[in-house]
């Protein structure tokens, strides 16, 4: 990992902090108060006996009978009928822990995609909103006085957060490191890949270093003497990772949020169940509309591949069909002056002319697989069903697994 210092126009740099131009006018990043809100919480870190919890990491839990039996889903356009592995999406599930991170990660990337596109509407042209990948580590010994001492941790690195110019975003607890280092490839190999896993067995390969990542979107991340400020007087070291020494870029677009997203979350710790992640700021009630959420699912499915060792799962259907197409094709001249004299032959002196031809091609369908729950809302649907080359498939395997659905829909054809 390395970090770096992000770009910025200072308006005064001194030893007690740096002025920075905001949407909200002038802010001041001082390390002085983000040293006395760590201090406050810890104090000389003798009197507190409140650690971060050693949890364990996703997989690591007993697999559903079910997990991996088949079950249908449906193409919106077609009707075509596919079959899928069941996936019981629980961060304790050796097998479904992986698709757990990729629809949380599709979630997480959808929302902050959405409020930096909100925010880069305001004003023609760029207006310096990105992401930022950060660390925060504790330093060793780290405590605080708190029944819930995750949860004072997190509110603790909010408050200095915003003393470095970010407001917004979202957190990732991480209780553990590699013995011997770790990267995207060392969580891979580790973590469980669809057999039982005894979590003793994975705790050899692990030393308990807790630690925070954090995506945050903010035109600004205040580092330089700041962070090394805090560092020196605190022990916290507060990262943010760049592509490289030669680099000042955190996270380059939406493939690499997701790439980022999906790493954070394959070993975020997990407590009864919950993965130990969240949000803070705008972010947290910001909602996504439905096209960008389709975008940042494809984005995490795409790098899923590498982070999470998934194959690759298509959203759209690969059944190919008939399509008719019109393609504008440039024809000889005299083909179309037979018709001159009805008035649509082409122009004098033209050797060529271009005119528009049917054809039909063989290419994939494409549209979006659904789940099968969502068959009724079609079914009922007297066009749909008119135009949907398969629907009769889908009715058969609807009037098979009516008995097995007990969700509500939640995809209905387009009016």
């Amino acid at each position: 990992m390395s970090a770096g210092d992000s770009e910025r126009a200072p308006f005064r740099t001194d030893k007690s902090g740096i002025a920075y131009g905001s949407d909200d006018g002038t802010r001041q990043a001082n390390p002085s108060k983000a040293i006395n809100i760590f201090e406050r919480t810890n104090g000389d870190g003798d009197r507190f006996t409140d650690t971060l919890p050693p949890l364990p990491i996703p997989g690591h839990g007993t697999r559903d009978a079910e997990c991996g039996d088949d079950v249908p889903r449906f193409c919106a356009d077609c009707g075509h009928v596919s079959h899928v592995g069941s996936t019981c999406y629980s961060w304790e599930c050796p097998r479904c822990w992986k698709g757990a991170d990729r629809r949380r990660a599709k979630a997480v990337v959808s929302k902050l995609e959405a409020l930096r596109r909100a925010k880069e509407s305001k004003r023609p042209g760029w207006n310096g909103w990105k992401f930022h990948h950060l660390v925060l580590s504790p330093p060793d010994g780290f405590a605080v006085d708190s029944e819930d001492a995750l949860g004072r941790t997190v509110d603790l690195i909010k408050e200095v957060l915003s003393e470095l110019g970010v407001d917004t975003g979202a957190w990732f607890y991480h209780p553990w490191r590699g013995v011997d280092g770790d990267d995207r490839g060392f969580w891979k190999h580790l973590l469980p890949d669809g057999e039982s896993q005894e979590w003793a067995e994975t705790r050899e390969e692990l030393s308990y270093s807790p630690h925070f990542h954090v995506v945050a979107l903010s035109k600004n991340v205040d580092g330089g003497h700041v962070t090394r400020a805090v560092e020196d007087a605190t022990g916290w070291l507060i990262e943010r990772i760049t592509k490289g020494d030669d680099s000042n870029v955190s996270i380059y677009d939406l493939h690499d949020l997701a790439r980022v997203v999906t790493y954070c979350l394959s070993h975020t710790g997990v407590d009864d169940g919950s993965n130990q992640y969240g949000y803070w700021g705008e972010v947290h009630n910001f909602v996504a509309e439905p096209h960008i959420e389709r975008e940042a699912d494809a984005a995490v499915r795409s790098v899923g591949v590498n982070t999470l060792g998934l194959p690759y799962d298509s959203v759209a259907c690969t059944l190919e069909r008939d399509k008719l197409v019109t393609e504008t094709v440039e024809v000889p001249a005299e083909k179309v002056n037979l018709g001159a004299a009805h008035g649509d032959g082409a122009p004098p002196g033209d050797d060529v002319v271009e005119i528009e031809e049917e054809h039909e091609v063989r290419e994939n369908c494409d549209g979006r697989l659904l789940d099968i729950k969502n068959a009724p809302a079609f079914l009922t649907d007297d066009d749909w069903m008119a135009d949907a080359e398969h629907a009769d498939d889908l009715r058969e395997t609807w009037a098979a697994w009516r008995e097995r659905v007990d969700e509500e829909p939640e995809e209905r054809p387009p009016d």
